[in-house]
This record gives structure tokens, C-alpha cells and sequence, in this order.
């Protein structure tokens, strides 16, 4: 949570002095750390912002380093949900029996 709090923070001072490269980076580092929590979702939307600037700066790097954060993040969430609909699943079936 502290490196959330400094990417944060980061991301803040970047755009303040209009530095959107920077800003672009510390996002898709801040992306990067909430990937690391299970935050995905939060990760895909931060992505989202850094590609958003990689495209209007017109940064290749940028923008092929968003998109490949957001695929692993979506790839994980997808895996993630997945599983847990394999791991529901059997237990719907067997309530649903019970209720019969």
C-alpha cells in the first residue's frame, strides 16, 4: 500500500509540471502495484489512463508497455473468474438439488 501511495503521489507532481511521460510511467507503475494486490479492475482502469497518454504523446514504448499491462491484468482477471466460477459452479448444482 505505501508503493500505492507513492505512485500516487508521483502520478500527482508529473502532472503538475506537465510532464506526461512521466505521468504516463508512474501510472502504469501505480497499474503494476495494484495488479500485485488483486486489484485488477483498479489496475486495468490506471492502464487505461497511461495508454490513453502513451497515444496522445504518441510514445510507442508507452503505449506497447500499457497494453501489455493491461493484457496480463486482464488475462489474470479473466484466469481469476474462471476458477471461481469452476469452484461455484458444483455448489450451485448441488443447492439447487437440495431445493428441489
Amino acid at each position: 500500500e505505501k508503493a500505492i501511495e507513492a505512485y500516487q503521489q508521483s502520478v500527482a507532481v508529473f502532472r503538475k509540471i506537465g510532464d506526461r511521460q512521466g505521468e504516463a510511467q508512474s501510472l502504469n507503475n501505480l497499474g503494476s502495484a495494484y495488479s500485485s494486490l488483486g486489484e485488477y479492475e483498479k489496475a486495468i482502469e490506471v492502464h487505461q489512463q497511461s495508454l490513453a497518454i502513451g497515444k496522445k504523446i504518441e510514445d510507442p514504448q508507452k503505449i506497447a508497455t500499457s497494453l501489455n499491462s493491461l493484457g496480463i491484468a486482464y488475462y489474470i482477471l479473466d484466469l481469476s473468474l474462471y476458477n471461481y466460477k469452476k469452484l461455484v459452479n458444483p455448489y450451485h448444482v448441488r443447492i439447487l438439488a437440495i431445493f428441489r
